[in-house]
């Protein structure tokens, strides 16, 4: 009986180090990148929706709109809307967020958003034009 626990604690052990080496973090800490100011809700998503973006890099910058939405740039041109599946009442607050990937892609309903040690699932990424990341974060 010892040793088919010690296989299965063997096996789970396995499986665990695999899972954990196909999934990266990026992260980015930026202190400007928050206001003070309470956020309103995003009425519409902007831009075109997208199943996933590349990450290359760390991410460039990162914008709160509201508790369940935020603008990260992958690079210093091109800016996605992430919504989240549940509302992170942190996410105001914090001075880094990270970003879960699988190899460089993030992906919805797969990858989450990492804020003060939780995971909130990505629910959807909307592709954005630099015009329509820098007029929503001005409205919020």
């Amino acid at each position: 009986m010892s040793s088919k626990f010690g296989r299965l604690t063997r096996l789970g052990a396995v499986v665990g180090l695999a899972l954990g080496l196909g999934v990266g973090v990026v992260g980015v800490s930026a202190a400007a990148s928050k206001s003070e100011a309470p956020r309103a809700a995003v009425p519409a998503p902007v831009g075109e929706q997208v199943d996933s973006f590349p990450v290359l890099t760390p991410l460039h910058d990162w914008q709160v709109i509201d508790d369940k939405t935020v603008i990260v740039w992958a690079t210093p041109w091109q800016p996605y809307l992430l919504q989240l599946k549940y509302a992170s009442h942190d996410l105001q607050f914090v001075q880094a967020i990270g970003v879960t990937s699988l190899g460089d892609r993030v992906y919805a309903r797969f990858d989450s958003l990492r804020v003060a040690g939780f995971r909130y699932p990505i629910d959807n990424i909307y592709k954005m034009t630099k015009e329509e990341a820098k007029e929503l974060a001005r409205q919020s």
